[in-house]
């Protein structure tokens, strides 16, 4: 301890003398788990002892240890921390685990319970079997545990995809129910937020899905949007999908409804989109619901 103890009462002097030293690498440790704390707003009691450790040295020590019995676990993992690597794929070993990767991500918890927040690409994971292991990654869609085997995560607009390689892995989407997967097994956790929800659609549509599919994944986001923005485009989409379906009818009556709703963003292009899928079924008097809006520009829409 150092000479500033003798600023403290006899109590505390006391008590700082009987603590026991901090294992090695405690407060660096402690300070990054602080610091990824206050950086995403989680845990916000432990902002608290980030004061602590940073703005007085004196306290140091004894703020590792207290903290070290606060959440009593294996060493934690070292030399791992961020997973960052947009561009070319990168690897990564720590206790029994092999990563490789391409995207972003992080680890923490415990050497032997490390926990993997994946927040966008492939992730490639190789636990080695029968090393008393508890190896979990999450996202926002999923989280997969294992104890010994080799599996990919990939994190992207469609939502979480787990697909195993080798070996038993238990996967559990948001807001469902515990799936084991097996050898060649795959899954994906479809994101559960309105805009996550239009990622998917849009991503679905690209990549030349069937529509009843982008519908259902329209569907499941409108439910969740209420109004705006991302409101606003799940309904354009989904006319434009019913469009390219060729269900004009039913395209049209969604134009109707999301414009009736107040689609203010999109009301031009549903209002143009409307007269075009009109005419083919009875001219400019067909799309007259839509274009009395447009006033003195419903002509130049339909010529």
């Amino acid at each position: 301890m150092n000479d500033d103890l003798s600023t403290l009462d006899d109590d505390a002097r006391a008590l700082l003398e009987a603590l026991p030293a901090p294992l090695p690498g405690a407060e660096a440790r402690i300070q990054h788990k602080l610091a990824r704390s206050l950086e995403r707003e989680r845990r916000p009691s432990r902002a608290v002892w980030a004061y602590a450790v940073a703005g007085a040295s004196t306290f140091a020590a004894a703020a590792a240890v207290l903290l070290t019995m606060w959440w009593p676990s294996a060493p934690p993992t070292q030399g791992v921390g961020a997973l960052a690597s947009e561009e070319a794929w990168a690897a990564r070993q720590f206790e029994g685990v092999s990563l490789s990767y391409r995207g972003v991500g992080d680890v923490e918890g415990a050497r032997k319970a490390p926990r993997i927040e994946w927040q966008r690409g492939v992730l490639n994971v190789e636990v080695t079997p029968d090393r008393g292991l508890d190896v979990q990654v999450q996202t926002r869609e999923a989280e997969v545990r294992v104890v010994g085997t080799g599996f990919t995560v990939t994190r992207d607009a469609l939502g979480t995809r787990v697909e195993v390689r080798h070996g038993v892995v238990e996967t559990r989407c948001v807001g469902g129910e515990v799936q084991r997967l097996e050898q060649g097994d795959v899954v994906t956790c479809a994101p559960e937020s309105a805009a996550g929800l239009l990622g998917r659609a849009q991503a679905l549509r690209s990549g030349g899905a069937p529509g009843d599919e982008v519908l259902s994944a329209i569907a499941a986001g409108r439910a969740r949007a209420g109004s705006g923005a991302v409101a606003d485009e799940l309904d354009a989409l989904r006319v434009q999908v019913l469009a390219d379906q060729g269900r004009p009818v039913e395209a049209l009556a969604a134009a109707r409804a999301a414009l009736e709703g107040g689609a203010t963003s999109r009301r031009a292009e549903l209002i143009a989109l409307s007269a075009t899928l009109a005419r083919p079924l009875g001219g400019c008097a067909m799309a007259a619901p839509w274009l009395v809006t447009l006033g003195d520009e419903a002509e130049a829409v339909c010529n």
